[in-house]
């Protein structure tokens, strides 16, 4: 029941080593497959007895991810980027999920560590228990399918936001796992984050499929780069296609608050609750009722997103603003305080009297 791990790369010399060192006695063969590298990257994989393959780079994450699948000999594929990392305490764990003939593929959670504030239910690193976490002060968490069966009916899809998710449920099962993947990008990208986001965003558009999803993703990350009249467009065609889709919802309602239009914010973010139980959804509730100075609600929505993500400095932060507006000052400097110790980032931010 051996496992091929398959990493794409391009000039990764810094954090090529922690990724292959991570899943020393872990994986049986390690398929590397380089997109261009002038640095260092290739020599690195050579003292790993990588089996090194070139592709060249066309725009289309999927193309090469599935070229490197194809190489894989072993039963189950495990997929990292190079500038990840899996915990050694997580190794027997894995190894005990690819005994079973159930599932065909198995959901793990990216920790997208940052010392920033916000992003998408960031979580606190304080009193986790992985040591990999003391790098930042918490991260951002998304569930991907990055172990599987090395099947022929399995395969990538999507140039940017690739996933194999749509191929597996085709013909089985995934099951979801707790078992995180510690990936160190986003602390390397203070300065040129907008930069690669619009590169992103211009392989999505030279790829662009005319889906729900894509449009979703392309909105995103649109408004994360400001340009949000663009943003919104791309947001109504992706509810125009499919309505039921709540985070493109949540994106638009999100904008429509920045642009203070409270009354299109409020019917985005209800419309995006009525289809997901989701703590940012319930954040920005609470910050669109303390806006419009309906301080209750704002508090209703504020508690209910702590009680989903406790570890979240942001949602503490907005309930300590609202217990501030109402004059409750003993309950603000409490929430305040939890900010800060779940994020010291907020040390800059919090004034206390």
């Amino acid at each position: 029941m051996g496992i091929s791990l398959c990493i794409i790369t391009k000039n990764n010399e810094k954090t090529l080593r922690a990724c292959l060192q991570s899943v020393e006695n872990l994986v049986n063969e390690r398929i590397l497959v380089d997109t261009g590298s002038t640095d260092p990257t290739l020599k690195i994989a050579e003292n790993f007895s990588c089996k090194i393959f070139h592709f060249k780079w066309n725009d289309n994450f999927s193309d090469a991810k599935n070229f490197a699948l194809s190489k894989a000999t072993n039963p189950w594929v495990l997929f990292l980027d190079a500038d990840e990392t899996i915990s050694k305490k997580d190794h027997e764990k894995i190894k005990k999920l690819i005994e079973t003939n159930k599932f065909l593929g198995f959901s793990l959670i990216q920790r997208s560590y940052t010392n920033g504030i916000g992003g998408f239910n960031w979580t606190s690193t304080k009193d986790d228990e992985y040591k990999e976490s003391k790098i930042a002060t918490g991260y951002i968490p998304r569930k991907m399918v990055r172990l599987f069966k090395n099947h022929t009916k399995i395969k990538f899809r999507g140039a940017i936001h690739d996933n194999v998710a749509n191929s597996i449920l085709k013909i089985g099962q995934i099951k979801d796992t707790n078992i995180p993947i510690h990936h160190f990008g986003y602390l390397n990208l203070s300065n040129n984050r907008k930069e690669r986001t619009r590169y992103y965003i211009n392989i999505e558009k030279k790829n662009y499929k005319n889906d729900f999803f894509q449009d979703c993703q392309i909105g995103t990350q649109l408004h994360e780069i400001g340009e949000n009249e663009e943003a919104e467009k791309f947001l109504k065609k992706s509810i125009e296609k499919n309505s039921e889709f709540p985070y493109s919802w949540l994106e638009l309602g999100i904008i429509m608050l920045e642009k203070r239009n409270f009354e299109q914010a409020k019917s985005s973010l209800h419309k995006a609750e009525s289809l997901i139980k989701e703590p940012m959804i319930y954040n920005y509730l609470g910050v669109l009722y303390g806006m419009l100075k309906e301080y209750e609600k704002s508090i209703f929505y504020l508690k209910r997103a702590i009680s989903f993500l406790p570890n979240n400095a942001d949602f503490h932060y907005n309930l300590g603003l609202t217990y501030h507006k109402l004059g409750k000052n003993n309950e603000a400097c409490e929430e305040m305080k939890k900010a800060i110790e779940l994020n010291s980032a907020y040390k800059e931010k919090v004034k206390f009297d």
